[in-house]
């Protein structure tokens, strides 16, 4: 009987183990579960933010490219409204210039008459 008690107690502890091992894998099972469903979010809401940063870059890239053209035609119509204005002036200076160079030679033929 001390060897049927021995074993019997054996069997139990065997079955308390087990029953233990099969808790732990329970719980192992639910971690990786846990693990892969964290995997997924990770996965998930990194390519959304990469998708956000992606359409907030070329939202500011329109912006600054309207933000080129615009100062860029600026800067040209100043240039042309320079451009014009100092083409008038250098109109205007040789006009003047041709009347007193026309006068200087009006005034020379007048002291050469005698």
């Amino acid at each position: 009987t001390l060897t049927i008690l021995s074993m019997d107690s054996q069997k139990e502890a065997l079955q308390r183990i087990i029953t233990t091992l099969a808790n732990k894998n329970e719980e192992l099972h639910s971690f990786i579960d846990t693990l892969s469903h964290t995997l997924k979010g990770v996965q998930v809401n990194s390519t959304k933010v990469v998708s956000d940063l992606e359409e907030e870059f070329d939202t500011l890239y329109s912006v600054l490219d309207e933000m080129k053209e615009s100062m860029t035609n600026t800067i040209k119509q100043e240039q042309a409204r320079k451009s014009q204005e100092l083409q008038n002036q250098l109109t205007q200076s040789t006009n003047a210039l041709e009347s007193s160079e026309e006068l200087l030679e009006f005034a020379n033929n007048a002291l050469d008459i005698k």
